[in-house]
């Protein structure tokens, strides 16, 4: 009778844990597919996104390269004006000296005379 009763504690311990077994599976199962599911769904967003943003960028990169050819463009004009004004005062300069040798002369002494007390100036208080 004893045994009979462990028998039936086997069984039913037998069939309890293959049921578990089965609803492990089971949970195991739908778990893959949810993972499997939830990555297929991301990774159409992730190309969705893509799509969607490579008008984007490809106008932004437009914008860039017309922004550098502007910035290209303003600087050779500038450079073009500083020359232009350095050549205008450096002809002035030679035009004044001619007309004026000694003011010129005594105007380069007296700027030279000024650097070279401010050289001193700067190099004393080192």
């Amino acid at each position: 009778m004893y045994s009979s009763k462990v028998e039936g504690l086997g069984d039913r311990a037998h069939e309890f844990i293959s049921t578990a077994t089965d609803y492990t599976k089971g949970a195991m199962d739908s778990g893959k597919e949810i993972l499997d599911t939830t990555i297929d769904g991301i990774s159409d967003r992730m190309d969705q996104v893509r799509r969607s943003s490579a008008p984007v960028v490809k106008r932004a990169k437009r914008r860039t390269r017309v922004l550098l050819d502007q910035g290209g463009e303003i600087l050779s004009d500038v450079s073009d004006r500083a020359i232009e004004t350095a050549t205008d005062i450096s002809k002035s300069l030679v035009s004044y000296t001619k007309k004026n040798p000694i003011t010129a002369l005594l105007l380069a002494l007296g700027a030279g005379a000024l650097l070279v007390s401010a050289a001193k100036s700067i190099r004393s208080q080192r």
